[in-house]
């Protein structure tokens, strides 16, 4: 047995680093802005040197993004979980309609799910089988604590050594992420009381604040766990197409897991899912990427010379 955890810890990890490693290298940062010049030149090599007119420009100057810098550790980050968990939790304050309706598909989808909890626990249990266990073994292991907090560590640690400011600023939101979110999940835990169905209660139980952790059902924190890491990836390697679906993929085996576990019912996993995937929006919301931005210069030069012509020059 403890043999067979160990495999499934290796091919745990190993899937993990391997989705964020293999995308990392095509958003490395390159240290030279490419640019590119056309021009019109005479074809007349004794041609008289052109007299240059005034230069004709179309576009802006450079302007800087007003989010703060995400790739490094400093006090400026540290503070920043206190001001991103205030403005998560005033949120409600501030959403419109269309963040209303989000909010109005999770409890109704939670809510129908409190149906047919029952059900769908009774499915899972009577469906068990080895290959199911060993896949749940790998869920489990991905939305654990304490594997994926210093897996998300070791992850900023390669992007500081390998100098790869992508891979630190998605490894420090996804830290974030993963903080924030387990937070309010261990509230909502002592808060709701809700018993664990390996208890054998009902689904519909509900102690109340308490801290026996048989009573801690809702909502799931190893899915909120995954599906925080998973949104922070996809959003940050939107642009390789492999990398969302290997994300919320293994995000969705997590949430599977804790049902063939009987550690929670699905309406637990559905709305710990919804937790971690819209405090992660919310944080990336908090922290758009950060660059200086050059405008698009284009320069338009004529010459009056032996031969007529136009000088362009375009700046990327």
């Amino acid at each position: 047995m403890a043999e067979k955890l160990k495999v499934v810890r290796v091919f745990a990890v190993a899937m993990l680093v391997g989705a964020t490693l293999l995308s990392a290298p095509a958003y490395a940062e390159p240290s030279n802005p490419p640019s590119t010049e056309a021009a019109t030149k005479s074809p007349d090599p004794k041609a008289i040197p052109a007299t240059a007119m005034p230069e004709t420009k179309v576009g802006g100057s450079e302007a800087k993004s007003d989010a703060s810098e995400m790739d490094k550790i400093d006090l400026k980050y540290i503070k920043g979980y206190a001001t991103d968990t205030g403005k998560i939790l005033t949120s409600p304050l501030r959403w419109d309609t269309s963040d209303w309706m989000k909010v109005g598909l999770v409890f109704g989808g939670t809510s129908a799910l409190f149906l047919a909890d029952r059900e769908i626990e009774n499915f899972a249990q009577k469906h068990k089988n080895s290959a199911t266990s060993t896949l749940a073994d790998i869920g489990n292991f991905i939305g654990e604590p304490m594997y994926i907090f210093p897996a998300v560590g070791a992850s900023y640690l390669y992007g500081y050594l390998t100098d790869n400011s992508k891979l630190r600023r998605v490894s420090l939101l996804s830290l974030e992420s993963l903080t924030i979110s387990g937070a309010i999940t261990m509230g909502l835990k002592t808060v709701a009381g809700r018993h664990r169905p390996l208890t054998g209660s009902l689904p519909m139980n509900w102690h109340g604040p308490t801290n026996n952790g048989d009573w801690a059902s809702f909502s799931s924190g190893h899915t909120s766990n995954a599906f925080a890491v998973a949104t922070v990836v996809a959003n940050e390697y939107k642009d390789t197409p492999y990398v969302a679906p290997v994300a919320y993929g293994l995000a969705t085996l997590t949430a599977l897991a804790r049902i063939h576990d009987n550690e929670h019912w699905a309406s637990d996993t559905f709305f710990g899912a919804a937790l971690g995937h819209f405090i992660s929006k919310a944080v990336l919301g908090y922290h758009k990427e950060d660059k200086v931005k050059k405008a698009r210069n284009l320069t338009i030069m004529p010459q009056i010379g032996q031969v007529t012509g136009v000088t362009v020059s375009y700046t990327f």
